[in-house]
């Protein structure tokens, strides 16, 4: 396989379960808009509005799950970070740099962006990792390489991320979809307002999303984490 079509094999493995999540919700939204917009009309079987959003919630639900295409793409994104840390870290400098330095205003508007995202990013693999660390410090040193590496617990060690899933997935998909109105809008110059419109929606939303990322969570799984399973569950 070339190194093309490997780039290419990777990116479409990035987009995959961003483009599925992003379309089943925005479907259920959509419809769900239709429907109040034809008022009780709308909510009556005579006309189709209703089915409209019941044949929309199949996609969240059944073809795909919602939660499903987020954890997936949580995984693969914390998972390439933690295989290869130090070029996460360059791409965060050269993200940052690129916000700053870029003369292009839509350019620069969009590293911004992809800066943000990678900040929380970093924000979830630095709980994760701090979390891990304080877990071991009862045991000897000698252990500590083993529980580090190789002994972790999918739902207790990655709970933050988990928690985050969904948040993370919507922060990666308007990056994505914005670096690619970017590259279309250089090569035909009729589309830069299309990505102009996209960002002065996307720019809040992921500002929002990386605050939610970063101060929000800890204390809840903090609690869980303090009350037992049994006591967890009826939280």
């Amino acid at each position: 396989m070339s190194e093309a079509a490997r780039r290419h094999r990777a990116h479409a493995r990035r987009a995959l379960p961003l483009l599925k999540y992003l379309a089943a919700e925005k479907a259920v939204e959509m419809s769900r808009l239709c429907l109040q917009i034809h008022g009780g009309n709308g909510y009556m079987r005579e006309y189709g509005a209703e089915k409209l959003l019941r044949d929309a919630l199949v996609m969240p639900i059944y073809e795909g799950t919602s939660q499903i295409q987020a954890l997936m793409a949580t995984k693969d994104t914390l998972g390439a970070i933690t295989k290869q840390p130090q070029a996460f870290l360059k791409s965060l400098a050269r993200a940052r740099w690129l916000s700053m330095t870029t003369r292009e205003p839509r350019g620069q508007r969009v590293a911004h962006l992809t800066y943000l995202a990678m900040d929380a990013q970093q924000h979830i693999v630095r709980h994760l990792l701090s979390n891990k660390l304080r877990s071991v410090r009862a045991k000897p040193i000698s252990e500590w390489r083993g529980e580090l590496f190789g002994r972790w617990n999918a739902r207790q060690d990655f709970s933050f991320a988990l928690l985050h899933a969904e948040r993370l997935t919507r922060l990666l998909a308007d990056v994505e979809i914005s670096q690619v109105l970017l590259g279309q809008s250089r090569l035909h110059p009729e589309r830069a307002a299309l990505l102009d419109r996209y960002l002065s929606r996307a720019e809040p939303r992921v500002r929002f999303l990386c605050d939610e990322i970063k101060h929000t969570g800890g204390a809840l799984l903090g609690r869980l984490l303090r009350a037992g399973p049994t006591e967890s569950v009826r939280a």
